[in-house]
């Protein structure tokens, strides 16, 4: 059992009560397939081919900027302090950042208003043309249920994925992905005590690896069985951490800006 909330949703769907979740408690389906081959991102793993197909790069006039999510055909999800005024390419499809994959160009920014560079760093990208799903394209689970609204604090382990510098100080060309564990935001407080660490963030760190320069914007995720099937969820968008890329990470808390992204999906929807 890979977490101790399986536990708990496991208690809850002999009582019917995760039973009652359907696609409306999420914001596209289907999403966050965990493929059937298991298998600066400092000291993680390369990620296999397919195993991400929600992982999205930005790509600026200048080259690689940030990592970012797909949340649905036509949105992505990513740091607010990862817009600039440039032109904005979104990539899908390919964890290999030397081989391309599929390019939108980006017609809509949408920065969280309350925005203040470690608050509510959170933003949405509107692609020009709607992605079509395929084995290496479709979007990360963003779970809207209210019942699990703080699921996030019950998560011993999460995964982060990224195109960051490594222990070279070097951008990974592939994609990598690391293992962090949830961090006590009183003592997350204790490692920023010039920034204001709430609710709106998750704190996780690992002994031997974390986030690093370019690994912005990309997810912190979990995987939790639901209804006996293995999903991915987001529950959080890198932020910010050790000038130096070790110790803690501050992600932007996704759960406690779920009514922001809806709200905002649906609106720009229909321009």
């Amino acid at each position: 059992m890979e977490f101790t909330w399986n536990a708990l949703l496991t208690t809850l769907a002999c009582s019917g009560i995760v039973g009652s979740l359907g696609t409306s408690n999420y914001l596209e389906q289907p999403c966050g397939i965990v493929p059937v081959h298991k298998f600066k991102i400092v000291g993680g793993h390369t990620a296999p081919r397919a195993s991400t197909p929600w992982m999205a790069s930005l790509i600026g006039e200048n080259g690689f900027i940030c990592g970012a999510t797909l949340i649905t055909n036509r949105f992505v999800l990513t740091a607010a302090h990862c817009l600039g005024n440039g032109e904005l390419r979104v990539r899908l499809g390919e964890n290999d950042l030397s081989k391309g994959g599929q390019e939108f160009k980006v017609d809509a920014r949408i920065k969280h208003h309350n925005y203040s560079g470690d608050r509510h760093d959170i933003a949405l990208l509107r692609l020009s043309a709607r992605a079509q799903y395929t084995e290496r394209i479709s979007p990360i689970c963003l779970l809207l249920d209210p019942l699990f609204s703080h699921l996030e604090d019950h998560i011993i382990k999460f995964r982060t994925y990224g195109w960051g510098e490594n222990q070279f100080g070097r951008l990974n060309t592939i994609l990598h992905k690391t293992s962090l564990y949830n961090t006590d935001r009183v003592n997350c407080s204790r490692e920023f005590q010039n920034r204001s660490i709430d609710r709106d963030h998750i704190c996780a760190k690992a002994a031997n690896s974390s986030t690093c320069n370019g690994d912005s914007g990309g997810p912190l995720t979990a995987i939790v069985t639901y209804d006996h099937v293995a999903t991915e969820f987001q529950f959080g968008i890198v932020s910010f951490g050790k000038q130096d890329c070790g110790g803690v990470t501050v992600f932007t808390n996704v759960m406690s800006h779920l009514e922001w992204i809806v709200e905002n999906v649906r609106k720009a929807e229909k321009i």
